[in-house]
């Protein structure tokens, strides 16, 4: 059985694109997994990559003269994970390479050494991952440049998360246009449950800043008493977490722990109506996102209220399955909110119904498995 390595410098079990490429390559090939934490519950092998340790003054001091001089490879390979998972993986051998995000591109060409073909997915834009600011418009601006250009074009294939993300990869970096595979969970047997006299928004995802989700709650306060909102954070930023917790906590605003990521859609689906999602779009990665929770709304059948972020939006109103605000403000979000009614809301949810297979990880990784088919011969 060929073998295949699963490359990402990210904690594979709260991963949810790696779990899914492992799931359609399953049975078929020997999937290896690497990245940081314990096995993650899928896949054949795995590779624990230890956590890089906080950087020293001298490494910092390194790493700035190394960016400020625009000396980009050395950056790199200061950072004690990539080190350490090339020592982990070197003696084994592979028949096929799927890089995660541009910080596991040096990583699997090293690994791949010419004779091995490497399968890129990177996810979003890397060159638009961050706001700018001053460390990042005088020292880290050109670091995800310089790997896309360094790499992408080494690659059998590139795969991202949306049309938009993939014309801009074509555009600076490749000839060929990347494949789009989309944040789509597993399908799930479930039902659009009615609505009843409160309407039950949710909102499910990572506890960080950059997110904004204070505006969500916001928004919230600016509805009449039919609406009540739950939080499901997961808290990578515990300060952020308990910052939002003192100032929105009360009894329309709601924050619960979060469930296994095979139960979200499930759980979703058995206590809410509608899914929501308020994203400023400040950075590139931002105006063009099209993240998981979308899809797992959808899943779990609920109608889906969010900002007018192109990709997002796009979906939304092409299937029918939610509303979207006028700009990407609280009161814009409360407006499209409070014209809803019950029965909107269960048109919306069968909408999230009929559109549930489509989107599914089943129907969406097909052209992913016939391009592994094709690279491996």
């Amino acid at each position: 059985m060929q073998r295949i390595l699963l490359l990402s410098f990210s904690t594979l079990v709260i991963d949810p694109r790696v779990r899914r490429h492992a799931s359609a390559l399953a049975g078929k090939y020997h999937v290896v997994t690497a990245g940081y934490g314990a096995a993650p519950g899928y896949g054949d092998e795995h590779v624990s990559i230890p956590q890089p340790a906080p950087s020293s003054y001298v490494k910092k001091a390194l790493k700035a003269a190394c960016l400020l001089f625009r000396a980009y490879a050395p950056v790199y390979w200061l950072d004690d994970d990539k080190r350490a998972a090339i020592e982990l993986l070197k003696a084994q051998k592979f028949d096929l390479v799927i890089a995660n995000d541009a910080s596991s591109l040096p990583v699997a060409f090293a690994l791949a050494d010419d004779r091995v073909p490497v399968i890129v997915d990177m996810h979003e834009y890397a060159p638009g991952e961050q706001v700018a600011g001053w460390k990042w418009k005088y020292f880290w601006r050109g670091y995800p440049t310089y790997l896309c250009r360094r790499f992408l074009p080494q690659a059998a294939h590139v795969v991202t998360v949306c049309d938009s993300i993939a014309g801009l990869y074509q555009s600076e970096f490749l000839r060929e246009r990347p494949s789009v595979v989309m944040n789509c969970p597993q399908y799930i047997e479930a039902q659009p449950q009615p609505v009843g006299d409160t309407v039950r928004l949710i909102h499910h995802g990572v506890a960080d800043p950059s997110r904004q989700l204070e505006l969500m709650a916001q928004a919230v306060l600016l509805l009449d008493e039919r609406f009540t909102l739950d939080f499901m954070l997961m808290g990578t930023n515990q300060a952020y977490l308990d910052s939002l917790r003192q100032q929105y906590e009360c009894s329309r605003i709601r924050f619960r722990a979060p469930v296994p990521m095979p139960l979200i859609a499930q759980t979703l689906n058995e206590q809410y109506d509608v899914g929501i999602y308020l994203l400023a779009d400040e950075a590139i990665n931002c105006q063009f996102a099209l993240p998981n929770k979308v899809f797992e709304y959808m899943q779990a059948r609920l109608a889906l209220a969010i900002s007018p972020n192109h990709e997002m939006a796009a979906l939304v109103r092409a299937t029918g399955i939610g509303v979207v605000s006028q700009d990407f403000t609280p009161a814009a979000l409360a407006q499209v909110l409070q014209s809803l009614d019950a029965t909107q809301i269960e048109v919306m949810k069968n909408a999230s119904h009929q559109a549930a297979r489509t989107y599914s990880s089943e129907s969406i990784y097909h052209d992913f498995q016939r391009r592994i088919d094709a690279v491996l011969g």
